[in-house]
C-alpha cells in the first residue's frame, strides 16, 4: 500500500474532473462517439460512482467480510435521471465524498485498509483496491470528457483494465 501515491492520484482526479461540471451546456450534451453517454451523464455516473465506491469502503473497514452489492450503471443511468439532475448539487456531492475519501485513506491505519468484502464477482476486494480504483476509474471516464471537448473519437488504452468493472 501506497498512501502518499493512492492520495496524490484520488487528488489529481478530482481537480481534473472538477471544473467539467462547469461546462457549458452544448458540451455537456455531446458524446465521445454515437451511441455512447454524453459528458453529462458521464459526469453523473461518477457521482454516482463515487457514492458506491464510498459507501462500499466504509463497509469493508467497519464491517469486514460483508457482502457488497454490485450495481449495474446501465439501470442507474437508465433510472436515476442524469439530464434532469442539477449538476452543481451533483459537483458539490462528488468532491464531498472524494474528500472524505481522501480524508479516510489518510487516517485510518493500514490494517484497516487492508479488510476485505465478498464482492460475488471478484475473489479478493478490499477497501484499499476501491480507493486505489476511485481513482483510476475518474482518470478513464476523464479520456473520454477530453475527446468530448477536443472533438475526437475516444478509444480506451489497451493495456487499461475495464475501470467499470470494480
Amino acid at each position: 500500500m501506497n498512501k502518499g501515491r493512492v492520495l496524490t492520484e484520488l487528488r489529481r482526479s478530482l481537480d481534473l474532473i472538477h471544473p467539467c461540471f462547469d461546462w457549458p451546456m452544448d458540451r455537456l450534451a455531446k458524446s465521445y462517439a454515437p451511441g455512447k453517454w454524453t459528458a453529462r451523464q458521464i459526469l453523473v455516473h461518477l457521482v454516482d460512482s463515487e457514492l458506491v465506491f464510498g459507501a462500499r469502503f466504509r463497509h469493508i473497514v467497519a464491517e469486514p467480510q460483508v457482502a457488497v452489492v454490485p450495481f449495474d450503471q446501465d439501470r442507474w443511468m437508465k433510472t436515476l435521471i442524469p439530464t434532469q439532475r442539477v449538476l452543481r448539487h451533483s459537483q458539490k456531492m462528488f468532491v464531498g465524498l472524494r474528500e472524505t475519501l481522501m480524508e479516510l485513506v489518510d487516517y485510518l491505519p493500514e490494517p484497516l485498509l487492508a479488510r476485505e468484502g465478498k464482492h460475488p464477482e471478484k475473489p479478493s476486494y478490499r477497501a484499499w483496491d476501491i480507493a486505489n480504483y476511485a481513482a483510476t476509474h475518474v482518470l478513464h471516464h476523464y479520456g473520454q470528457l477530453v475527446a468530448i471537448q477536443e472533438g475526437i473519437p475516444w478509444t480506451p488504452r489497451p493495456d487499461a483494465p475495464d475501470p467499470d468493472q470494480p
